[in-house]
C-alpha cells in the first residue's frame, strides 16, 4: 500500500464523512469510523470507493424518507434509528473493507465479489426495513406468525420483501456497472445479497436478543426504554443485538456469493 494513495484516500474519506456528519447521517463516532472504513476501501481503487459512497448515500436517503412517520412506528421498539453510529458503520462496512484490503495482497476475483455481496446484503436489508416501515405500520413475525410493529427484527412485510429483492439486484448491478465485479458475477452477488438479508430476518426472529419493558408492558429492542425504565431479556441470545446480526448477514452474503462464483467456474 503506497503512501500517496493512502493519504489521498484518507483525505477523500474525511471529506465525505464530514459532509455526512453535518447532514446528520452519521454521529461523531460513526463519522470517525467511516473515515477508517473509507480510507481502507479507497486504497483498493476508485471502483471500491465509488460503490461504497453510492451505497452509503442511497441508504441514507432511504433512512431519511418518511422519517417522521417511521419514528412513530419504531420509536418504542428499535434501539437506534437516524444517524448511524460507529457500531452500525462497522456492521455494514467491516466485511467490505476487509475484502478491499485483502484484494491488495491477493488480487483475486473473489474479493470484489464477496465485498459487493456483503454491502448489497446490508443494502437490501435497509431497503426492506426503511420502505416497509415507511409505507406499512404492521408486519408479520416469521417466528410467531403474528402481527407486530413494522421495523421489528424478524418481521416481514410484502412491500419490504419486494424492496429487499429489488435492492439486492440493484446493488449487484451497480457493482457491475462500476466495474467492481464482472457482469457474469451479477447473479451470484444478487443471490448472496438476498441470502444475507434473509438470514438477517431469520436470525433476528429466532436468535437475536429480545427485551421487554415491564413498565410499559411491551416488547422492545432498547436496553433502556423510551419511558426511562430498564428492560429485561426475555428471549434470544443475550448480547446478540441488531448490529451483530447485521454483521453476520454481510459475512454470510459474501460467503454465498463466492461459493456460487466458484460453483459456476467448476461447472
Amino acid at each position: 500500500m503506497h503512501v500517496l494513495p493512502l493519504v489521498a484516500a484518507i483525505v477523500a474519506s474525511a471529506l465525505i464523512a464530514t459532509s455526512a456528519y453535518r447532514a446528520n447521517a452519521l454521529t461523531r463516532s460513526g463519522a470517525l469510523t467511516a473515515v477508517v472504513i473509507g480510507s481502507l476501501t479507497l486504497s483498493a481503487g476508485w471502483r471500491w470507493g465509488a460503490f461504497l459512497t453510492l451505497w452509503f448515500f442511497s441508504a441514507s436517503l432511504l433512512s431519511r424518507a418518511g422519517r417522521a412517520r417511521k419514528a412513530r412506528h419504531v420509536d418504542d421498539m428499535v434501539e437506534k434509528h437516524g444517524a448511524r453510529d460507529a457500531r452500525q458503520v462497522l456492521a455494514n462496512g467491516a466485511a467490505f473493507a476487509t475484502c478491499a484490503v485483502a484484494s491488495l495482497f491477493w488480487p483475486e476475483a473473489r474479493w470484489p465479489v464477496a465485498a459487493a455481496a456483503s454491502l448489497a446484503a446490508a443494502g437490501a436489508d435497509t431497503w426492506a426495513t426503511e420502505l416497509g416501515t415507511w409505507i406499512q405500520s404492521e408486519a408479520w413475525s416469521v417466528r410467531t406468525f403474528q402481527r407486530v410493529t413494522a421495523g421489528t427484527s424478524g418481521a416481514v412485510t410484502i412491500l419490504g420483501t419486494s424492496a429487499m429483492l429489488i435492492g439486492a439486484a440493484a446493488y449487484a448491478l451497480l457493482a457491475a456497472v462500476l466495474g467492481l465485479i464482472p457482469l457474469h458475477a451479477w447473479v451470484a452477488v444478487t443471490i448472496g445479497a438476498i441470502g444475507g438479508a434473509t438470514a438477517d430476518t431469520l436470525v433476528g426472529a429466532w436468535v437475536q436478543e429480545r427485551r421487554w419493558c415491564g413498565s410499559c408492558n411491551r416488547p422492545t429492542e432498547q436496553l433502556h426504554h423510551r419511558c426511562g425504565a430498564r428492560t429485561e431479556v426475555i428471549g434470544g441470545v443475550r448480547g446478540l443485538d441488531n448490529d451483530l446480526v447485521n454483521t453476520m448477514a454481510t459475512v454470510l452474503g459474501a460467503g454465498v456469493a463466492v461459493l456460487l462464483l466458484q460453483c459456476g467456474r467448476s461447472a
